[in-house]
């Protein structure tokens, strides 16, 4: 058992002399010096030897990522037959085969009913009629006032005429700008009428096709039901998943492709395109962790095989040089003031002396130590 505690001040000169710095991350208080420590007297050696110990260390600290990512394609094409009484015919494609833009995709062709049809018809020709008669009945109109135009002699009756065949003529140009709508009437009932027979469903753009629905061939077809689906294979991004938040936008990453992270045959290098703090939470998988996408070059793209090797991402997230480091099972904490501060035992000549230490950074395992100690430094694990 540990007893009789007793504070000891130690003199600012000396603890200056004692502080070491490091680099560090999160933490405060890293300017404040250390004013004093505790000590453990009288069968101090015997209680000390209870204790599991650990030695204060110097090495190179990282936090490394290292996960594996998927292709994620970013221009896909879905075809849909965008008509009513559509039936499907056949599908000329199959999948994982190339296609260019202008290759036919499928055949269909509309069974709209001759009730339907005729109806359209009837309706185009009324409307045509319609509208010739009431042009034929403006020009007539026209044609007159230029003819009383020419018999007029007295100036003043020739300007007023004048005035009115103008007005005329600018009646007709806005009549017949209404022919426009009867002209696309016409033009789908054309097509209709057409697209009785076969009619090919084309490509807008090339790619290679991912799927099709064989299943639909020979039955009627709704709008919102996708016939095929191409991607451009050279359009991706990398995506992995970042559920502690160790990648951030802009950084540089390794991508490593082959059989495992260590066994691989091709590493380049990748940038992280988005982040959560860019892109919002809504960016997450199905376990609800962080959704992070990584490109590579275009270069890279077209020189290696992403799309049938492992893809791999490796990442150092956090660096330090030459940190002091010590194990987080050595370290306290207790309220001083207002504040919460880090202390550690230390053991020396049988010894255990409690001191404050200032950490820049620590996670579950370490922390980093910038002033309290130095290297070599026995710590005892009093829990």
């Amino acid at each position: 058992m540990l007893y009789m505690w007793k504070a000891k001040w130690i003199p600012l000169a000396v603890l200056a002399a004692l502080a070491l710095t490091a680099c560090g991350g999160n933490s405060s208080e890293d300017g404040e010096v250390l004013l004093y420590e505790e000590e453990v007297s009288g069968g101090a050696v015997e209680a000390a030897e209870e204790y599991e110990t650990v030695t204060v260390r110097r090495e190179d600290y990282q936090e490394v990522y290292s996960d594996t990512g998927e292709l994620e394609y970013t221009d896909i094409e879905s075809v849909y037959i965008n008509e009513e009484d559509a039936v499907l015919d056949s599908i000329k494609v199959k999948k994982d085969q190339r296609v260019r833009k202008g290759d036919v995709l499928a055949v269909y062709h509309l069974e709209t009913s001759k009730t339907k049809l005729e109806k359209q018809k009837l309706v185009n020709q009324q409307a045509r009629a319609q509208f010739e008669s009431g042009l034929g009945s403006l020009k007539n109109s026209l044609s007159q006032a230029e003819q009383e135009y020419k018999r007029l002699s007295n100036a003043a009756e020739k300007k007023m005429k004048s005035l009115e065949i103008k007005k005329m003529q600018k009646e007709i140009e806005a009549y017949k700008k209404g022919e426009k709508e009867l002209l696309e009437q016409e033009k789908d009932y054309a097509r209709l009428v057409r697209m009785q027979s076969a009619t090919k469903l084309v490509a807008k753009k090339g790619g290679v096709v991912t799927s099709v629905s064989k299943d639909m061939v020979g039955q009627d077809v709704e709008s919102s039901q996708k016939i095929v689906e191409f991607r451009n294979n050279d359009k991706w991004l990398i995506k992995v998943s970042d559920p502690e938040s160790m990648l951030r936008y802009n950084m540089k990453v390794k991508v490593r492709l082959g059989k495992n992270m260590k066994n691989y045959q091709q590493e380049v290098t990748g940038k992280v395109v988005t982040a959560s703090d860019l892109t919002d939470a809504g960016n997450a998988d199905q376990d609800g962790d962080n959704t992070i996408y990584i490109d590579v070059s275009d270069a890279d793209k077209k020189k290696y095989d992403f799309r049938t090797n492992n893809i791999y991402i490796h990442a150092v997230s956090f660096e330090v040089k030459d940190a002091l480091m010590v194990d987080a099972r050595a370290v306290g904490s207790e309220s001083v003031g207002f504040t919460n501060r880090s202390f550690v035992w230390v053991l020396e000549n049988g010894n255990l002396h409690k001191r404050f230490i200032v950490s820049n950074y620590n996670n579950e395992k370490d922390y980093l130590v910038a002033q309290g100690l130095s290297e070599g430094q026995t710590l005892a694990i009093v829990e």
